[in-house]
């Protein structure tokens, strides 16, 4: 008799309520989360349903809508026939795990609210799935949750979904790990059971292919165009992390500012932007005109947005007082309806080239680990106006 995994057990629920006219063709489909509660599994395992569904056509998705209900097809008159089609679907989680076409992605949806538009993580699904179609492979979004938490909670959201990696035979996975310091053990066990790639950061230790940007170079540009455009006191605001992506940007500062020749303000900014801990911050800018930064470049656009709107309660206006500079082109304006000058990653291409990675490991497992940095664009708008004569 067929395994009946929960997967299974959803796919031939829905297909039944879908053929017996309980859900219409061009009926939304029920969110994840209501179908999740519904059937009491976990919303990986109405995903994976769902992308079964798709495949099969009775279900129609398109990027970034919500999934509707797809021309039913007829009935057959013999008893036998739907009897044969859920044994197909039943059989599935037995195929090898390298013979499976779904490949997941393993990451947090993003913030729409902030980006205004398209979430970074939905461009790089889109891009990832552009590419997996051109070869026959289906992705699967795996969704860390509602918001990026703290870190303990997020290595236990990942430890889950990194688990129904394992147990449902995906073929491969993409993860972009926010809780890079823990979960090495199963991140490498996954990876020896089929490949996967990690995006924007590594797990601490863990020896796995990687696909990022070059942030080194672009900090090194960005900062470079303060210092054409005439700043000489650029302050650069960043975060402790032990992570590549960190580092790479606080040297390509260093350089940039040691080319030139100027002083390096370096400021912390606090752990969580919540937190009432901008002393540094406030002494730094509350100096006089002639020894305050002119600029402030800073690691992230979160955190730009933040730092303007600080300034702000300072009396402080960007960019007339202060230049700003984010990275990572998730914010195109500020609160004050500044166009933010910032490092534009290309999402897309992070998700393409990631799935390259991951068919070449899937073609040859003894290819050597592959560590690639794209290039980032700078993108300049208003809040990096020359200083003030």
């Amino acid at each position: 008799m067929p395994l009946r995994t929960p997967v299974v057990i959803v796919v031939n629920a829905l297909r039944d309520q879908i053929l017996s006219g309980s859900y219409k063709t061009g009926d939304w489909l029920p969110s994840e989360r209501s179908l999740a509660e519904g059937f009491g599994v976990d919303r990986g395992v109405i995903r994976v349903a769902i992308q079964q569904l798709v495949q099969s056509g009775l279900i129609v998705r398109q990027p970034h809508c919500r999934p509707i209900i797809g021309p039913v097809p007829p009935v057959d008159a013999s008893p036998d026939s739907t009897e044969t089609e859920i044994a197909v679907v039943e059989a599935e989680p037995e195929t090898p795990r390298q013979h499976s076409n779904f490949i997941a992605l393993l990451m947090w949806h993003g913030d729409p609210t902030f980006e205004q538009a398209q979430t970074s993580q939905q461009r790089i699904f889109w891009g990832m799935n552009q590419a997996l179609g051109q070869h026959g492979y289906h992705g699967v979004f795996l969704d860390l949750g509602d918001g990026v938490s703290i870190e303990l909670e997020n290595a236990d959201r990942e430890a889950m979904e990194l688990r129904y990696i394992l147990d449902h035979g995906f073929g491969g996975a993409i993860f972009y790990p926010y809780a890079y310091r823990h979960n090495r053990e199963l991140v490498e066990e996954v990876s020896r059971q089929m490949p996967l790639v990690t995006i924007d950061r590594q797990v601490e230790w863990a020896d796995t292919d990687h696909v990022g940007v070059d942030n080194y170079q672009a900090m090194f540009d960005l900062v470079s165009s303060l210092i054409d455009a005439g700043h000489r006191r650029i302050a650069y605001l960043t975060k402790i992390e032990t992570i590549r992506a960190v580092h790479d940007r606080h040297r390509g500062y260093v350089d940039a500012i040691t080319k030139a020749d100027l002083e390096e303000i370096v400021l912390c900014m606090p752990s969580r932007l919540k937190q009432p801990k901008w002393a540094g911050v406030y002494a730094v800018f509350n100096l006089p005109k002639e020894e305050r930064p002119t600029a402030a470049v800073v690691f992230n656009d979160y955190s730009a947005v933040a730092l303007a709107n600080r300034l702000e309660t300072l009396g402080l206006s960007v960019p007339d007082d202060v230049a700003i500079t984010g990275f990572d082109n998730i914010a195109t304006q500020l609160s004050n309806g500044v166009g933010l000058t910032t490092v534009a990653q290309p999402y897309e291409e992070i998700g393409r080239k990631a799935v390259e990675v991951l068919l070449s490991r899937l073609h040859n497992p003894s290819l050597p680990k592959q560590y690639i940095e794209l290039p980032a664009q700078l993108i300049v708008r208003e809040s990096s106006s020359a200083p003030a004569p």
